[in-house]
């Protein structure tokens, strides 16, 4: 992170701070924004009028909210009123509380306490304090005394309506601003921007919805079957309450566990709620909620976790609820703004190391069980020709290149090397097999240019080798160049493929090369450079010491080496005096 952007994120957390009157109803009012627009457009798209359809879809908003806060607000007088129908249920079970009874355990323990009181003796008396006499108020203050607790939140909601009937009528006009402000030579980085933060936002409290739902009509059921008075409607507000994140449902749960204190003469009713509640909420909260809330708004588990803190500790009750949205739009900007990246490492679901990065930094770390978790995976997914080809061969060129530069020392390569080997030998792929090969396939011997990385890349390309039905002999390694040449006179192959991994495959794989050339003139010799940086010379460099083929890529050297194995096949059937049968042909 470079001081600057420490800087300007230290600015801005002030400012976010300072000025929080402000924002708070601004940040309030997009949300809502966003929970709006689609039903304002779909209205729009009826041939209602802009400012018609924005009234109509606020004022139902509003209906919607004050109807939810009416019947609550009812409920909860009409539970208040019907208490004293319960006062006996009430009495007996704060009076069980207060005195448990003689014998049990909180009894002694209640006993044991007032004992150790007796025995601290009496306290010195105190002095009693005088009686202040206050002068009464001023119609003026009485008036306002009684506005000023509501003052403030009523000038918050009717700013929150207003900010949010203005973004809904001129939200086209508040892009444009917005565009013109960042430059508007980022038009099309501003606009993938901003309709990435509305997707990923809009994803995320349509999940929000989904989970509330699946905690909330449960929670009905369940009171339901237990005997709660009006069940479903604690079922909706627990849906509801649930919107204001791990706060909200401890007010959806208040009510219910009250109404089973007061109703019923038994404790069984409200452990039943209390129970139903807590296995709902550990479900939901610890299970499913942080993974499905990160893979829809794209924040990690961690992330969410942290904004939840942060936000609070800025804004307090409203920055619990805005806490998940101001983060998704913080994260897609640090995608798009390079000088900000940093927030999206940290805060982003998007893997930050490449795969092959990945997989070398499990067999630096001698983390062998996940490196071939990993790369079974990737082969799971992707296939075995994909994973050796995207992961294994370029995580063996970043090894060589730590190894050259001294970064890797002898036991370090000795475990990755090692590693590396079992799992090619031992992760398999669920595919069909490429086309085969005509019959008589000749063999393949398979030859390290050098070194360990070399001889790896060699198995991995013996490996997928069977898929096409090419019989293949890796020599062992060490080996000198001598017994190479003897190996592979020993199995007579005709086609030859020298395994290279850079930065220094080139000068060995050439030296082989000539070698086995000027040994074996009419060998068909290929050489698989893996993830070679400036291939074309490299390439022509190879081609001058004798190759017939350079590849780059594994699925280019099995291509190669399928066409190579084909004239081979021919000449050994000519020579038999045998003619090759052609597919779709019989011989007569």
């Amino acid at each position: 992170m470079r001081a600057s952007s420490l800087f300007a994120v230290v600015v801005v957390v002030a400012v976010l701070y300072l000025a929080a009157d402000v924002l708070i109803p601004l940040a309030l009012a997009i949300l809502f924004a966003f929970l709006l627009a689609p039903a304002v457009r779909r209205l729009e798209r009826w041939k209602l009028g802009r400012l018609p359809a924005t009234t109509v879809v606020v004022l139902a908003a509003m209906g919607l909210v004050g109807a939810i806060g009416w019947v609550a607000s009812n409920q909860a007088i009409a539970l208040a009123a019907d208490l004293p129908q319960y006062r006996a249920n009430i009495a007996a079970k704060l009076a069980l509380l207060r005195d448990p009874g003689a014998g049990s355990k909180l009894a002694r323990a209640a006993e044991a306490i007032r004992e150790l009181e007796a025995e601290a003796g009496p306290t010195a008396p105190q002095p009693r304090p005088l009686p202040v006499v206050q002068a009464p108020a001023s119609p003026y203050a009485q008036l306002a005394e009684f506005v000023s607790p509501v003052a403030k939140p009523a000038a918050m909601a009717l700013a929150v309506i207003v900010f949010t009937v203005l973004l809904l009528i001129h939200r086209e006009n508040m892009r444009e601003r917005l565009i013109g402000l960042i430059g508007a030579r980022r038009i099309h980085l501003t606009t993938q921007a901003m309709g990435e933060a509305g997707e990923r936002v809009s994803r995320y409290l349509f999940m929000l919805l989904v989970m509330n739902a699946a905690f909330g009509i449960p929670f009905g059921i369940a009171l339901y079957l237990i005997g709660i008075p009006k069940a479903l409607l604690w079922g909706l507000l627990a849906t509801l309450l649930r919107f204001i994140p791990y706060a909200g449902v401890w007010l959806a749960l208040a009510m219910p566990l009250t109404l089973a204190f007061a109703i019923f003469d038994s404790w069984a009713p409200m452990l039943w709620v209390l129970a139903v509640f807590l296995v709902l909420e550990l479900f939901i909260v610890y299970a499913i909620e942080p993974w499905l809330y990160g893979k829809s708004a794209g924040l990690t588990p961690i992330a969410v976790i942290a904004a939840v803190i942060f936000w609070t500790w800025l804004w307090g009750p409203v920055g619990l609820l805005l806490a998940l949205p101001i983060t998704v739009c913080v994260v897609v900007v640090g995608r798009y703004v390079p000088q900000l990246g940093f927030l999206n490492v940290l805060l982003g679901v998007e893997p930050v190391l490449a795969p092959e990065a990945r997989f070398y930094q499990r067999l630096v770390a001698r983390d062998a069980e996940e490196a071939e978790d990993l790369a079974q995976k990737h082969a799971n997914s992707d296939g075995l020709i994909a994973l050796h080809e995207q992961v294994v061969l370029p995580a063996l060129g970043l090894a060589e290149e730590d190894r050259h530069a001294g970064a890797l020392d002898e036991e370090q390569a000795r475990f990755l090397f090692d590693t590396a080997r079992r799992i090619v030998e031992s992760v398999e792929e669920r595919r069909q097999p490429p086309p085969p090969l005509p019959p008589q396939a000749p063999a393949v011997c398979l030859l390290g240019a050098h070194d360990e990385a070399d001889h790896v890349g060699a198995l991995v390309l013996a490996r997928v080798l069977p898929a096409v039905q090419l019989g293949a002999f890796v020599a062992p390694s060490p080996v000198l160049v001598s017994e190479a040449l003897d190996y592979v006179a020993q199995h007579g192959c005709k086609v030859l493929c020298i395994s290279a991994v850079p930065p220094q495959a080139v000068t060995h794989a050439a030296y082989l090369c000539k070698r086995l050339k000027r040994r074996f003139p009419g060998a068909r010799v290929l050489v698989a450079l893996w993830t070679a940086e400036n291939s074309e010379n490299a390439k022509a460099r190879l081609r001058e010491a004798g190759a017939d083929e350079v590849a780059c890529r594994l699925s280019e050297a099995l291509e190669q080496l399928r066409q190579m194995a084909v004239p081979v096949v021919l000449a050994l059937q000519n020579e038999k005096g045998g003619e090759p049968q052609r597919s779709g042909t019989r011989a007569q």
